[in-house]
């Protein structure tokens, strides 16, 4: 994790995430990149140079805010490689096009969560986001405090991709050396039928990885979000990890549109996405 892009609307939210990437980005001698993209002024009623100046300024404005910010982190943190950025375009499309030319390792995005009809309407751009991205994406709580985790919870339908977001997670718990436990939600029908697969699953995960000892957590919901969000906060979990690619069959689309988009709405705590190709 050499390169940490936080994208800001300049709000108390992004705020959040700004403060947890400063001290990531300490630990993990990261650079840091603060990223911003608006929708430039277009017209048929103006002409083009006037367009194109407004835009000019208006982006010049917003490279003063974020440079206002730079200076506020060097102060706290003046052995940081922090830079800004300012693109034209749609959001949700620019961050990911900047993502990949930049060679981004994590995008850290605050949230500051949604509920019931704003949720159905609009739901979480940060969401939006971790499902999209080609680099693993990390929520941040609105006003969540920066603290190493001490236990990891990393929330799986037995994928056989697995192996591979688990060992993206080991080095990123590189830093941190928090206990990590591997979480599977079954409907309440299937819970006992399933128990071959549990025994399987995990014979295998530890199989492959010898130098690392996971505990295992087998439970059931039909809620799936509801009893993830229960299960973490009973076993004191500090951060959430998901694989939000798609994925086929009822239950890992039920997982695909709902879950990760729901957690991230109403997450307590950290939650991070590691996608898989």
């Amino acid at each position: 994790m050499k390169t940490l892009l936080v994208p800001t609307d300049f709000s108390i939210p992004a705020d959040s995430a700004i403060n947890y990437a400063m001290h990531l980005a300490v630990l993990w001698d990261a650079s840091l990149i603060l990223y911003h993209s608006f929708i430039p002024f277009e017209s048929g009623f103006y002409l083009l140079s006037v367009s194109q100046k407004e835009n000019l300024e208006n982006e010049k404005k917003l490279m003063d805010r974020l440079a206002t910010i730079q200076n506020n982190i060097l102060k706290k943190k003046p052995s940081l490689s922090i830079s800004i950025h300012v693109d034209q375009g749609p959001e949700g499309i620019k961050i990911i096009e900047f993502c990949k030319k930049k060679k981004v390792d994590l995008i850290i995005m605050g949230t500051n969560g949604a509920s019931g009809l704003k949720e159905q309407l609009i739901g979480s751009f940060t969401a939006e986001v971790m499902t999209k991205a080609t680099c693993p994406v990390l929520a941040i709580p609105n006003k969540y405090k920066f603290r190493i985790p001490k236990k990891i919870t990393y929330a799986t339908n037995y994928s056989k991709k697995d192996k591979k977001v688990l060992e993206t997670l080991l080095k990123f718990n590189e830093v941190f050396n928090a206990s990590i436990n591997v979480l599977h939600i079954d409907w309440g029908l299937t819970f006992f039928t399933a128990d071959d697969d549990f025994t399987k699953y995990k014979k295998s995960i530890q199989n492959y990885f010898k130098d690392f000892e996971f505990s295992f957590n087998h439970s059931a919901g039909k809620d799936i979000t509801k009893t993830i969000l229960e299960e973490t906060l009973i076993d004191n979990t500090e951060m959430i990890v998901m694989n939000p690619l798609k994925r086929k069959g009822m239950w890992d689309r039920l997982f695909e549109k709902s879950v990760t988009k729901k957690m991230a709405n109403h997450i307590p705590f950290p939650l991070l996405t590691i996608p898989t190709k």
